[in-house]
């Protein structure tokens, strides 16, 4: 049985899917918060002419001159990012991978692509907040915490697969609280999508581990190919 053939088995027969994201994702999708591009130039030129911000996570934690032309960035952002996104084929096909599951999601992306997609917000730990909540975001990250913890204590014995889909190999606010995971509960499995360079499974977990190398969306074509 090859990987992909395994990983959906994996998936497939699951109690429960922790779906952990980062900027892996939302790459795919087409948003890029590294990126000086013409999206980038399309939407906030403005600041990069009266600031020479370069990119959307440089405007994120720029130090304006004033409260007011800070909010005008995160308006632009919010608009670009939420108010005028349509769900992408990524999340239709990660939807159809977690079919009637159980899951709780996991991210660092504060762009809200899991809710307008579908995803139940009761269900999902934005681990530094979101667009909608940039200005005291712990509280509601609190709470999140909280949700994530109780499903985590729920299934803890049970068969639950971790997807991580597009997270740095050496993250520590998402991948390595949830390796540890796996590693301290033998029944969950690892399952990593990521550019090849970005593919990390420590020696404890590699027996239960799959690390699925290339683009998020051709990787997701792979596992639903039977469908």
């Amino acid at each position: 049985m090859n990987e992909f053939k395994t990983a959906r088995n994996w998936l497939d027969n699951a109690d429960a899917v922790i779906i952990s994201a980062g900027n892996g994702l939302s790459i795919t999708e087409g948003y890029n918060i590294f990126a000086h591009d013409e999206a980038f130039m399309t939407h906030f030129g403005t600041f990069y002419e009266r600031y020479g911000i370069m990119n959307i996570l440089q405007g994120a934690f720029y130090n304006y001159p004033t409260v007011a032309e800070r909010d005008a960035f995160y308006k632009v952002l919010f608009d670009y990012m939420v108010d005028h996104y349509e769900s992408t084929p990524v999340f239709r096909d990660l939807k159809q991978l977690v079919g009637d599951h159980e899951y709780f999601v996991v991210t660092s992306n504060g762009n809200m692509h899991f809710q307008l997609s579908g995803f139940d917000e009761e269900r999902i730990f934005e681990v530094e907040g979101n667009f909608g909540n940039n200005q005291n975001p712990m509280p509601m990250i609190q709470k999140q915490q909280a949700k994530f913890n109780a499903f985590v204590q729920k299934y803890r014995s049970q068969n639950v697969v971790i997807l991580e889909l597009g997270i740095g190999a050496n993250n520590q606010l998402i991948k390595a609280l949830l390796m540890q995971l796996v590693a301290q509960s033998l029944s969950y499995r690892y399952i990593t999508l990521n550019l090849p360079h970005e593919i990390n499974i420590p020696a404890a977990i590699e027996q239960r581990s799959i690390g699925l190398a290339g683009s998020i969306d051709d990787n997701f074509k792979e596992l639903l190919k039977n469908d």
